[in-house]
């Protein structure tokens, strides 16, 4: 990776409603890894949940702008939202490489989605393509998450291990060079569903969601 290229997270999800889980996430992703910018990709559909409803883009927006208002190195993408199409991970990616052909771009993902990664739409090609950072959780054995990365694709993996002296647990895709980075990142127990299921119930979200984002909430009654 050349620091003469711009370094850009990409950081993809519903939002409904952005917490400080996902806040938290792009702030030490970024720290970590001295990317130049975060961009926040709200989906127009995620294509495991086109059962659940979703709210509207303009509010998860909103929300999204009010979150990050004061972080000058936070973005927000409606890239997902003007297609209007189920949002698959390596067709967003490919937009913005198009985008941003002088940048090299950091798909930000939980662990949880690690665990499932090879069962995307065109998995292989983000693999070859993208590089990826994976936010895991202090206590997830390495040897657990080193298994999972080799043995992706039934054990034909397109990555190998890479001993850098990082403290982080680092993959390299020998035929493109794109890289597969394993980080810890101080966990935060909070997922939008159990964040909806409170607000519903009248119960307090304190610490769990930016204050600008409960205002917003409350103010236009989103999840009565």
């Amino acid at each position: 990776m050349s620091k003469a290229r711009q370094q850009i997270g990409i950081l993809g999800g519903s939002f409904d409603p952005v917490h400080m889980g996902h806040i938290g996430l792009a702030q030490e992703t970024y720290k970590k890894f001295g990317l130049n910018q975060v961009l926040f990709v709200p989906v127009f559909q995620s294509p495991n949940k086109s059962h659940v409803p979703i709210t509207s883009a303009t509010h998860r927006v909103a929300m999204l702008r009010l979150a990050i208002k004061n972080i000058p190195y936070f973005d927000i993408s409606d890239i997902d939202i003007i297609r209007k199409e189920i949002s698959y991970t390596i067709d967003t990616l490919n937009c913005f490489r198009l985008k941003y052909p002088s940048s090299d771009l950091f798909l930000i993902i939980g662990f949880d989605n690690l665990l499932e990664l090879d069962s995307w739409k065109d998995a292989l090609k983000i693999m070859k393509n993208y590089n990826i950072l994976v936010a895991s959780r202090p206590g997830i054995k390495i040897l657990s998450s080193e298994e999972k990365v080799l043995g992706m694709f039934n054990g034909d993996s397109p990555y190998c291990l890479c001993e850098t002296g990082s403290g982080n647990l680092d993959f390299v895709n020998p035929e493109t060079g794109t890289r597969l980075v394993v980080c810890d990142i101080r966990p935060r127990d909070i997922s939008s569903t159990n964040v909806r299921e409170r607000l519903v119930k009248g119960k307090p979200v304190d610490n769990l969601l930016p204050p600008e984002v409960e205002t917003y909430i409350i103010e236009h009654q989103i999840y009565k």
